[in-house]
């Protein structure tokens, strides 16, 4: 059996392709009660969810699937199959704010048009285009259990090494997994990675973009 781990690409050093600046128009602006991620109130399968994940990004170039904060956010196309999964929860994002900022993997000429600036300023400060909710269609959190509330039901669940850093930075953890505890949870939080059964990954794969995300693949014993 395998498992899969998918991160953020965090680490933009001898990148050709994107830096910081793709990055956040690639996975937008959260914020929930008032703040912004990482800041942001971070809400769980099993956790109330009195109010919902606020986003602000550019309308062009978006992606099916993104990690603007501590869970995925997936475009409808993936809503039925992820419904089907046990102990997930997909809630419905509010585009807070959709502005007109263009970006392309390689291009690099963006301080051109907008100077030195923090990308992220520019999704806060930029023309808000009310057109523009109205087509972007609807978009939901995948809000899965964190790891340390589900592996308590397994107390057979075995040690195992897993990266969570981008290359060429390193960073291991040892997380504790199973079989039967995929099958339950077969989405898990496990702080910068989330942690995907052969299943789950089978329906997001397509989807993720693989120049934004790091995959990772563990054989399960």
């Amino acid at each position: 059996m395998k498992f899969y781990t998918i991160t953020s690409i965090s680490n933009f050093i001898g990148n050709p392709k994107i830096k910081t600046f793709h990055a956040d128009m690639f996975h937008g602006l959260a914020e929930r009660d008032g703040k912004e991620y990482p800041h942001d109130t971070i809400v769980f399968a099993n956790t109330d969810s009195p109010s919902p994940l606020l986003i602000s990004r550019t309308v062009r170039h978006i992606p099916d699937i993104c990690r603007p904060s501590s869970h995925l956010v997936v475009s409808q196309r993936y809503v039925k199959e992820l419904e089907q999964l046990p102990h997930i929860r997909l809630m419905p994002v509010t585009f807070k704010r959709l502005v007109d900022v263009d970006y392309a993997k390689g291009d690099m000429s963006w301080d051109e048009k907008w100077g030195p600036v923090d990308p992220c300023e520019l999704l806060r400060t930029l023309a808000d285009v009310s057109e523009f909710h109205k087509r972007i269609g609807h978009y939901s959190e995948v809000q899965c259990y964190r790891w340390r509330d589900a592996v308590e039901k397994y107390p057979t669940a075995k040690e195992i090494t897993i990266e969570e850093r981008t290359p060429p930075l390193q960073q291991t953890s040892v997380i504790r997994l199973s079989s039967s505890m995929l099958e339950d949870f077969p989405i898990i939080n496990f702080g910068a990675s989330i942690v995907l059964s052969k299943c789950a990954f089978q329906i997001l794969s397509k989807g993720i973009d693989r120049d934004f995300f790091i995959i990772r693949e563990y054989p399960l014993v």
